[in-house]
């Protein structure tokens, strides 16, 4: 039976990239497959059925050794920093995080987004200027290889350089195993995030052409505006003849997103996303009640571990973080996804059809085979997006004491 990311297995792969990164046959490539996910290619002229790809692999290693979610403790804070909370997705954390590093000699492994291939990709910066090309999320699947193949040859080569990564809990989980499997000592801090999961590229690559054709070159993309208020999930687009701003329920690649109905397959039930983390710090959005009155974003800082304590404790002691409070893990659990999601018939129909048709008709396609208080209640809040910010705003607050 081959030994290979090929061989069977009963969990969907993540497209974390590890298994490119620790093949030393360069016998496997990441590309996006015809979900429109990326995902791994094995050359088998190449692969000699090692098995080194498997030792990395969400789908071969089990996740239960590492730090159960549920069970750690939730840091409310932001930068103190105002033009750094207002530029980032929420708090803030997670820059004020990779600039300490970067001050501190660590190389910070991050996320980008490249305005020619219109894609994410993972990439190494060592400054603290390159850091703001990583700041924000991007809410669409990133590549990760070619990084990771670097951050092999630098850690192979020199030990003593630190790092700090910064991924989804899988792109995390397959980095934390690549540096186990090759037996790394050198100082690596891992970060990883509160996810939703990933959208489908066949749904992202017709939605950024349709903005460039009417926007012509675009040269900014903000995945969480929060010009509306944090509390509204919103999307701007900057192109050379004008802009675009979408709030969720009237935005097109919001509403895949958020549906549920064109996610990477291991999205569904992934354990990263629900129960474990291979990281040190997991940060996200600290909504809820606590901090409702908020519109400018609280960042939710789960410690998973000492070293993730000890970071967060350095900050606040040399006052670039403002805490706002410490809290068990469920007040900001009940606001993440942190459940199985249903519809999986229904997303492989959303993508079959993604592949042969429009993404606006195959949006009016599964909308139509959702259950009917799903419509109506989506229905209600596209209605609602409608009213000006501040109604928004107040009527949510006041839905959320009755």
């Amino acid at each position: 039976m081959q030994n290979s990311i090929l061989s069977h297995s009963t969990l969907e792969c993540t497209g974390c990239g590890a298994c490119s990164a620790v093949c030393h046959k360069a016998a496997i490539s990441i590309r996006l497959n015809d979900e429109g996910f990326f995902a791994p290619s094995v050359d088998m002229s190449r692969c000699v059925d090692c098995g080194a790809c498997k030792g990395v692999c969400y789908r071969f290693q089990s996740t239960a050794s590492y730090a159960t979610i549920s069970e750690q403790r939730v840091i409310g804070c932001h930068s103190s920093n105002p033009d750094t909370h207002k530029t980032t997705t929420s708090g803030g954390i997670g820059y004020e995080i990779a600039k300490w590093g970067i001050e501190n000699g660590y190389k910070v492994f991050g996320t980008i987004y490249n305005y020619e291939r219109d894609e994410a990709e993972s990439v190494i910066v060592s400054s603290v200027l390159e850091l703001e090309s990583i700041k924000g999320s991007k809410y669409i699947q990133g590549d990760t290889s070619a990084a990771l193949r670097k951050f092999v040859d630098i850690a192979s080569s020199d030990p003593k350089q630190g790092f700090i990564f910064f991924g989804t809990p899988c792109q995390i989980f397959g980095a934390r195993e690549l540096v186990r499997v090759k037996r790394f000592a050198n100082d690596i801090i891992f970060v990883d995030l509160f996810c939703h999961g990933v959208p489908s590229y066949l749904v992202w690559n017709p939605y950024v052409k349709e903005h460039r054709d009417r926007l012509g070159k675009i040269s900014n993309l903000n995945f969480r505006y929060k010009g509306n208020g944090w509390h509204q999930y919103s999307i701007k687009v900057v192109g050379e003849r004008g802009e675009y701003t979408g709030m969720a329920y009237k935005d097109t690649f919001y509403r895949y997103f958020f549906d549920n109905v064109a996610l990477n397959a291991s999205c569904f039930t992934c354990s990263l996303r629900k129960q474990h983390t291979a990281a040190d710090l997991r940060l996200g959005d600290f909504l809820g009640p606590q901090f409702e009155h908020r519109e400018d974003g609280i960042s939710a800082v789960l410690v998973a571990s000492q070293r993730g304590a000890d970071i967060m404790a350095e900050l606040a002691k040399r006052g670039v973080v403002t805490i706002c409070g410490n809290y068990d893990a469920s007040a900001a659990l009940c606001a993440q996804s942190t459940e199985d999601y249903g519809r999986r018939s229904l997303r492989d129909g959303v993508l079959t059809h993604l592949k042969a048709g429009n993404i606006k008709e195959s949006q009016r396609w599964y909308f139509r085979q959702l259950p009917l208080k799903t419509r109506l209640r989506s229905l209600a809040k596209r209605c609602a997006a409608l009213m000006p910010i501040g109604v928004i705003i107040a009527l949510r607050r006041l839905s959320r004491r009755i």
